[in-house]
């Protein structure tokens, strides 16, 4: 990275460094997932100051150890997701899995903007769904929801799925390594399915009631500890209860 460095980015965390600094960890399509320092910024007014979750156009220079932030043009600072702990447990989930994932390739982060903007106006569940959904397919870890991964069998109509615990993701029932502790009936298979064929955004507007949402939000939560063991830390030290 040059001396001085400007591009799209958005704080997916930020720690208390220090009296008076904050570590940035930044998410940008053009810089890539970078480190940088927000100096006096719990404590001087007169500080550049970049609250979790800002999207903006950064301005970085490059200190003797690390870079430090010298400006940001504001896109937004997705305010509401502070505002409500399942809101921003939603956020801390994002977060978790980009940094899992190491990539800041455009369409990770056009998927992570919009999930943000979506926490503010449609419910929590359907965005982390959607999210996940949508993530796992980038990353190349989402099941077709058609044929076994595994033994590679067509799935029937009405069959209920089992999950891998190794592979972490469904399977046929005689690949279930979990004994059906992780099942996953024909509707709700039906319903992903589709997420995977339509874009995060038009899948928001899929109709499913609140209590199947709900399953398949929980569901997915359970699998996502197997996909990313030891990684999530939203998930083990958050607020829901999975």
């Amino acid at each position: 990275m040059e001396h001085d460095a400007k591009g799209l980015a958005i704080v997916i965390r930020s720690m208390k460094i220090k009296e008076r600094d904050r570590l940035l960890t930044l998410f940008s399509p053009s810089l890539g997932i970078v480190n940088a320092v927000s100096y006096g910024s719990r404590k001087s007014i007169r500080a550049v100051k970049a609250p979790l979750y800002t999207e903006g156009t950064f301005s970085l220079e490059k200190g003797r150890s690390c870079m430090t932030l010298k400006d940001i043009d504001v896109i937004s600072t997705h305010d509401a997701v502070h505002e409500d702990l399942d809101l921003s447990q939603s956020a801390m989930l994002f977060s978790d899995l980009v940094l899992t994932g190491k990539s800041a390739e455009p369409e990770l982060y056009a998927l992570y903007s919009a999930a943000l903007d979506a926490l503010e106006y449609e419910p929590y569940e359907k965005v982390v769904v959607e999210f996940i959904v949508h993530f796992l397919s980038l990353e190349g870890l989402c099941s077709d929801y058609l044929t076994c991964p595994v033994c590679g069998r067509d799935y029937q109509k009405d069959e209920v799925l089992g999950f891998s615990s190794s592979e972490g993701v469904p399977v046929c029932h005689d690949c279930d390594t979990m004994n059906g502790a992780l099942l996953l009936p024909p509707n709700a298979r039906a319903y992903l399915r589709r997420s995977v064929e339509l874009g995060f955004q038009p899948s928001l507007d899929l109709s499913v009631s609140a209590e199947q949402e709900h399953r398949i939000f929980r569901y997915l939560l359970r699998t996502l500890p197997f996909s990313f063991p030891g990684k999530l830390r939203s998930l083990e030290y958050g607020v829901w209860r999975i």
